[in-house]
């Protein structure tokens, strides 16, 4: 697995250094393979990294997101479901333990990963917040259900629900003014699947309730551009 460094997301320099007697490198740092248009957003930005050591951060999930991905395309093949976007996010549960030797199948017992999962919702059908969140609750439901039993807890999913665009209009009474905002990529609904246990009992309003269209998500833009698909 190669690396290069960039700078940082807040703009600063390139940095590189040593880390004593881990005998590791850090730096701003990214996997060299990924495509182009991802550079510039650096979305991997915080890696630390210690040759033949350990790997700190999300780096130890490069060694194994091509497998990880397979298998759950698999899954998605078997339960008849798609999803656009994925994306496995490297954990620091425990930093010191990751080796380049380290196994696939015991990589996958560890919890130190999670399986970010997108998947875009229709437009909307009003410009009403409310009737808007009743409209989305009964389509995310059933696919919420079918993805909890299917990948947890082995992949630790969290499941992104997203618009490509999102139009509001609302009338603050107490200004008494007009509002209207136009969002590019807005995650409507964010459930990270590993942090509860009953989400196989929840009903269409508690959907409801979680659903909250508020700004773009840089990491949908991003992902776009670099597929050419905005």
């Amino acid at each position: 697995m190669q690396f290069e460094i960039g700078k940082g997301l807040d703009g600063s320099d390139a940095t590189i250094g040593v880390r004593g007697n881990d005998f590791g490198f850090y730096g701003n740092l990214r996997p060299a393979d990924i495509p182009e248009l991802y550079k510039q957003y650096n979305i991997y930005s915080d890696y630390t990294v210690a040759d033949d050591v350990y790997f700190e951060t999300q780096a130890h999930v490069r060694m194994f997101e091509k497998q990880l991905k397979a298998d759950v395309d698999k899954i998605f093949d078997d339960i008849g479901m798609k999803y656009d976007i994925i994306d496995f996010r490297g954990m620091d549960r425990d930093i010191n333990k990751w080796s380049s030797k380290d196994s696939y199948d015991n990589y996958k017992t560890t919890k130190d990963f999670e399986t970010w999962i997108y998947i875009k919702l229709p437009p909307q059908k009003s410009f009403d917040y409310d009737e808007n969140r009743k409209y989305y609750a009964p389509i995310i439901l059933p696919i919420v259900k079918k993805i909890y039993s299917a990948l947890e807890a082995t992949y630790n999913p969290t499941l992104l629900f997203y618009l490509d665009n999102y139009h509001s209009e609302y009338y603050d009474k107490f200004e008494n003014k007009w509002y209207v905002e136009d969002v590019v990529n807005p995650v409507a609904l964010f459930l990270d699947l590993s942090k509860y246990n009953n989400y196989l009992e929840w009903t269409e309003n508690d959907i409801e309730m979680e659903i909250s269209i508020l700004h773009e998500e840089w990491f949908i833009t991003a992902w776009k551009k670099a597929n050419d698909i905005e």
